[in-house]
């Protein structure tokens, strides 16, 4: 579970905390008797919010923000470098030569906070605490390794050596994450270097401003259904039709065709990936099943005659079960997309549904849909305002927060009237 992410020098963010804490105060009266969750909460009493919707004008910087998640998740997985990655600092404001992110999780009721300096070059600074006691810091590719990752046969001067050899360009530049290289190839070293990476790894997942692949969804819900991708596609049209949305059934199959011009242009949109010997390509084929006017079943391609809405709501719904049943935090860049409004409060209230969240998962997401700020489906804590300014770049405040400036903002609030009347900021100001 994420408890804050901080983002430095990184495209129109200058220096920004993202909070993910429940900072309400006490818990609401009756809380355990509720359907909903106020908050998460681990066995160690730890309280976050379940959801994040962000909200502010075009050009504010919300879509930096998932764009930072996933920048961060990269580099620490190994996906990019800071050679690879296109270093975007604030073009805006000089003087500072790195981007810096620092996130803050809560695994198994401990805390654990990791953090990662680099430019277009190396990586200047990588640092893991855990509970506030360090684990490992490396700053100019020089590394302090505490007794507490040390294990025998791996000496201070052993780890330095690793960082050196494997985490070097061997041009004195750190270019891949000490955190990477002992989780994959030391596992057994430090369960607490494991499980953080884990966490980068297989519990963040971000989807950007571009289609969904139910393909894909599928592959990360089936194996809580012991990799039976027919039960996981049930569960999928379970939801989607409680949606309103009328199909009988969804069936999903791949084919290895070989790479040519004609099969390309063929099979437009269904490639699922490109096999290892680059000659052949995997190809998924999804019908979904409609009840014609006399009752009986009519095949349709998915993909080619369903709508925009029905296949983004089908893959959300699989990729949010998915993230449901691991405990995973979903990032999702415009959420709305191709849904109506009703059907996006739904999708939101599974996050705050203690039938289905019964893993501390969270969904943070970019929406301009407003509204979602009735104040039956987000609190306080779950609505986060984004400006931007010249001199600060992208700014970003929780509703709650707003009560530090003595406003009488209160869970029974209307948000909605007062977002639009620019009572929060957070809103263009156009004039055509």
């Amino acid at each position: 579970m994420i408890a804050q992410f901080t983002i430095k020098n990184f495209r129109s963010i200058l220096d920004m905390t993202l909070d993910f804490r429940f900072t309400e105060g006490k818990a609401p009266n009756g809380y355990k008797n509720w359907a909903t969750l106020p908050f998460i909460e681990d066995a160690a009493g730890h309280r976050l919010v379940p959801c994040l919707a962000i909200f502010g004008a075009n050009a504010s910087g919300k879509t930096n923000i998932i764009k930072a998640f996933q920048m961060l998740g990269n580099v620490v997985t190994g996906k990019d470098t800071p050679a690879t990655v296109h270093f975007e600092p604030n073009k805006l404001h000089d003087g500072q030569d790195t981007t810096m992110f620092e996130l803050t999780t809560i695994l198994g009721g401990d805390v654990f906070v990791y953090r990662l300096e680099y430019n277009g070059v190396e990586i200047r600074q990588e640092t893991l605490t855990k509970n506030a006691a360090p684990l490992y810091a490396i700053n100019g590719q020089k590394g302090d390794f505490t007794f507490a990752i040390r294990a025998e046969g791996y000496s201070n001067e052993r780890l330095q050596s690793i960082l050196d050899v494997e985490c070097s360009d061997g041009k004195g530049h750190q270019t891949a994450c000490f955190l990477n290289r002992v989780a994959r190839n030391y596992a057994g070293l430090n369960a607490d270097l494991k499980q953080m990476f884990d966490a980068f790894n297989n519990y963040l997942v971000v989807l950007g401003n571009y289609a969904l692949d139910l393909s894909d969804a599928l592959d990360l819900l089936s194996p809580f259904y012991n990799g039976d991708r027919k039960a996981a596609l049930d569960a999928i049209v379970a939801i989607v039709r409680r949606l309103d949305i009328d199909i009988r059934s969804i069936a999903l199959d791949h084919r290895v065709v070989a790479i040519t011009e004609e099969s390309l242009s063929n099979v437009k949109g269904r490639v699922h990936r490109i096999l290892p010997d680059r000659r052949k390509i995997e190809v998924v084929d999804i019908r979904s099943v409609h009840n014609n006017a006399q009752g009986e079943p009519v095949e349709f391609d998915f993909i080619a005659e369903e709508s925009m809405g029905t296949q983004r709501v089908a893959s959300l719904v699989g990729l949010m079960l998915a993230c449901l049943k691991g405990g995973r935090t979903l990032f999702v860049d415009e959420l709305e997309n191709s849904l109506h409004p009703l059907l996006l409060k739904e999708l939101i209230r599974m996050f705050k549904d203690k039938s289905y969240n019964q893993s501390g998962a969270q969904l943070v997401f970019t929406t301009h849909n407003t509204d979602i700020l009735d104040n039956s489906v987000l609190r306080l804590g779950e609505v986060a305002i984004v400006r931007k300014t010249l001199a600060g770049g992208t700014l970003v405040r929780r509703l709650v927060d707003f009560k530090e400036d003595g406003l009488d903002v209160r869970n029974v609030t209307n948000f909605r009237k007062q977002y639009l009347d620019g009572f929060y900021s957070g809103i263009p100001y156009p004039a055509i």
